[in-house]
Formats: structure tokens, sequence, C-alpha cells
């Protein structure tokens, strides 16, 4: 598929494309999450996929849509049978597709600098969810949810936890992953990779090893222990620090300063991320004049444990390693709506950011560090 018209054309026509293996829903799903450009397909959605399609239809669309370099790491997702239930009603997936175009302007109204970046959730995601959804994932009307409903009731808990890992939105969604279960539905298809995240997200580690140890499949995910000298009393702002030897996060006070503090938020599977980290990396002039304005790295407060992306960067760079925030609710000074993002601290406050890493990234960063050392 080279332009979207093209594809609009082969849909259009009466011949049957690969799309067809899907469900009407996920064939719906699948073509609202492709993304195109001037270029063509720049992205498209993994989990219509993944969910509904065997090895042999999977390498069928992915042929359909000139994408099938992603066919060996999608193809290993293919545990247990496809899941396909029946259609939702009309409404609850027209609430779905509200939300998500709703988490998209929030995005874009929320950066105010367009650079590539990766974009991440929002909190007014989180009450627009609620206003949707809460009545619906009530759990005494939950159980009586028609089984069609429950795969978008999941993805928007899932939507809005994203953003809010520590809020109801992941209660909601154990709630509708355990309804699943109790309705005989396997859950091997995304909703047990997507549950996992989200409590890794929200520093939930002995629940998401309670999760992996009954789940052959994920059984072998190694989750982090915890250690944390600093306990439940502590006030403060805190990171935790991966030993990747021991598998272990000792949580670590991180006062903020009381003049200028530079913190770079960086992520995993983010390609503009990897451009500034080894831009970073490559330039010890650069790295001389991020210690001169305390520098801070950390992982996003919403996402998981990177542990892979903090290994490799700490082994290379031991004077600038990364670390994890403790919690978003200690980190609420800096709004993350992208990665790679920069924020230039003052006493605690931001006053000053840029998002994204541009082809004049260095150029913004070093402006930043400009204005730290006035």
């Amino acid at each position: 598929m080279r332009t979207k018209e093209v594809l609009n054309e082969a849909l259009a026509s009466s011949k049957p494309t690969p799309l067809d293996a899907l469900t009407a829903y996920g064939k719906r799903e699948a073509i609202r999450q492709m993304q195109w450009s001037g270029n063509g397909l720049v992205g498209f959605g993994t989990a219509p996929l993944i969910r509904e399609l065997n090895h042999e239809q999977l390498a069928a669309v992915l042929r359909f849509l000139d994408a099938e370099n992603y066919l060996p790491m999608l193809e290993k997702k293919l545990v247990g049978p496809p899941l396909r239930l029946s259609p939702p009603f009309a409404q609850v997936e027209q609430d779905l597709q509200s939300l998500r175009k709703f988490a998209d302007a929030d995005n874009t109204r929320r950066a105010e600098v367009t650079a590539p970046a990766t974009e991440t959730g929002a909190p007014a995601v989180l009450r627009r969810y609620q206003e949707l959804f809460g009545a619906r994932l009530n759990p005494a009307t939950l159980t009586i949810q028609p089984l069609g409903d429950l795969l978008p009731l999941f993805d928007a808990a899932s939507l809005a936890a994203t953003g809010n890992p520590a809020s109801p939105a992941l209660d909601d969604m154990l709630r509708v992953h355990r309804e699943f279960t109790a309705r005989g539905i396997d859950t091997r298809r995304t909703l047990d990779d997507s549950m996992l995240y989200a409590m890794l997200a929200a520093r939930r580690f002995e629940q998401a090893g309670a999760f992996v140890s009954i789940r052959p499949h994920i059984a072998d995910l190694p989750i982090p222990q915890v250690v944390d000298p600093l306990g439940p009393s502590f006030k403060g702002r805190s990171v935790f620090a991966y030993d990747a030897v021991r598998n272990s996060l000792t949580r670590i006070s991180l006062p903020l300063q009381s003049g200028k503090e530079l913190v770079m938020v960086v992520g995993a599977g983010c390609h503009n991320s990897t451009n500034a980290l080894q831009a970073v990396h490559d330039d010890a002039a650069l790295q001389a004049r991020l210690h001169g304005v305390n520098v801070v790295l950390v992982t996003a407060p919403s996402a998981p444990i990177e542990t892979q992306l903090i290994t490799e960067w700490n082994a290379a760079n031991p004077t600038m390693p990364i670390r994890v925030p403790y919690s978003g609710q200690e980190w609420q000074a800096i709004e993350v709506t992208g990665i790679p993002s920069f924020y230039l601290l003052s006493k605690g406050k931001v006053v000053d950011r840029r998002i994204g890493w541009p082809a004049e990234g260095k150029a913004e960063l070093a402006k930043l560090i400009d204005a730290a050392t006035k």
C-alpha cells in the first residue's frame, strides 16, 4: 500500500483483501490505526492483527501493507488461539474512538514544540475516559456487559492508564481482564502483555510478579526486586537505581536543586530518544556542559521499568546514569507529553523545555544549557 488512496480503492472494489481475514470490528480497528504521510504508510496498530489472525493470515496482511519486516517480531506474539469476539455495540465503539481523538488532541495541545517525539498520555484523558466509560466499568454492571464490549472497554481503560498509571483506570483494566477469564476467554493475545505493562508502569511489582507466575508464556520475564530504604513516609523526590546483575531497584532520594537543574526524559523503543542519547554519548564537551547544569536522566514517570535501555546506557555512561522516577506524584513538576524531552528547572519549577529531537536537537539543548548558566 503506497498511499491511503490505493488502500481505499482496494477496499471499495469487489475483490477480497487479506484484511478480510479479520472480524468486521478488527478490520475497522486495523484501518483506523493506520498512519499515512506523503511517503505512504508510516505506522499501523499491531493489536488487531495479533489478536485475530493466524500465522498465514498475519503474513498475508503484512505483505499487503508492504510491512513484511514486522513479521518476525509479531509472529512471536501469536500465542494461543486467535481472539475473535462478537462485535461491540456501536455506542461503545464510538466512545472508544471519541476517547482516542480526545487523547490525540490533548497531546497536540500540550506539546508546545513541534519536533520528532514519541507522544505519551495526559491527565485530562483520564477525566474524559471516566465520563465516557465510568458507568459501564462499575463492578456491579461489568458482569452484565455483552462479551463483545469487553475488548473496547479494556482498550479504553488501557489508554487512560497509559498516561496515568496509578489511577482507577488500572483497576478497571484488571476488572475487565478478570471478566475475560471468568467468561473463558484466552487472554494471551495482547491482553496479558498490556496488563503486565500497566502494572509495571504503576510500580505494582508484587502484583506483576504474581501475575506472570501463573502465566507460562510470560513467566520467564524477570520482575525486578525492590529495595526501599526510604519507606512510605518519605516526603520529597526519589528515583529507582537499577542493578542489572541483581535485577533489583533501589529507591534513593533525589532532592530538587536549590538552583538550576536540567531533566532529560528518554524512553526505550523511541528512535528519537536513541538519537538524543547517542548525541550526548558521542560529545564529551556536551556531557561536561550537562554535568555543569546538574543534569538528571530519567525515564518517563508513567513508563514501566525499561531495564535493557537502562542497563546498556548505564554500563557505557556510568557518570550520567538513567534513573527511574519512583512515582508520577513525586515528579509532577514535569509534565511529560513526549520523549525525548528536556526540562529546565529553577528552584523546582519548569521555566523552559524542549520536546523531541529534531535535526537541530543539539543546538536546542545548548540553548537550555545556556539559559541554565545565566
